[in-house]
């Protein structure tokens, strides 16, 4: 064997033991992870991220390729877990901290036990998109899960957990979250979208009112 094959060999079992004794190292591994929570999403990883939207770290995105954030929003901290299904927030929202958005849930399988199960073990029907339409406002420590859209100009209350679809402009909150009541009139809401709105892309006085009517 040549000098420059021991050489060769000898630095990288070198590299080797040192690289191990990072991944061992229980700082460095703190030190990697509070890392990637604050600064380790690039703009390229998201589904779609609009040049707006601003962050308040610490941030943790599971699989940020299935979440899309359009317009002018901001986030306070926040957890969002969109493994196997899209998180889609519209333009114009403004989330304060604590949010955790769960695009799937937990499977149970006969036989086995729960936290043996794996995303790849998981049936069909688990996973369903999370859709936040426009200028939503989300108080701190709120929870959403999947399935739910919250519809255009909802007021979401500190602490609620949304487990079901609300429609636009209302007030919700508790746990689970309900609505509570809308949060302006027919008349206000059609003047607020008149000045924020293209016509094609308002309520007109039709659905608001039955929107109205479907919550008696």
């Amino acid at each position: 064997m040549s000098l420059f094959t021991c050489l060769h060999l000898n630095k990288s079992i070198m590299l080797n033991t040192i690289t191990s004794a990072v991944k061992q190292n229980r700082f460095v591994r703190g030190l990697w992870f509070a890392m990637r929570r604050y600064f380790g999403y690039s703009r390229r990883s998201f589904g779609f991220l609009d040049d707006h939207v601003r962050f308040t770290p610490p941030l943790t995105i599971d699989n940020p390729h299935n979440v899309y954030i359009y317009g002018s929003v901001t986030i306070g901290p926040a957890h969002i877990s969109a493994l196997n299904a899209r998180f889609v927030m519209k333009k114009g929202c403004a989330v304060a901290g604590g949010l955790s958005v769960f695009t799937g849930n937990h499977a149970r399988i006969n036989g086995r036990f729960v936290g043996e199960i794996t995303e790849q073990d998981k049936p069909s029907g688990y996973d369903h998109d999370v859709i936040i339409e426009e200028d939503v406002w989300i108080a701190s420590n709120v929870t959403i899960l999947q399935g739910v859209t919250i519809g255009r100009g909802t007021t979401v209350a500190a602490g609620a957990v949304v487990t079901r679809s609300m429609p636009p402009y209302c007030i919700c909150g508790g746990v689970p979250a309900k609505f509570i009541k809308f949060y302006w009139t027919i008349d206000e809401i059609l003047e607020h979208e008149s000045k924020l709105y293209p016509e094609q892309e308002r309520f007109s006085r039709e659905q608001l009112e039955a929107f109205f009517k479907e919550q008696g």
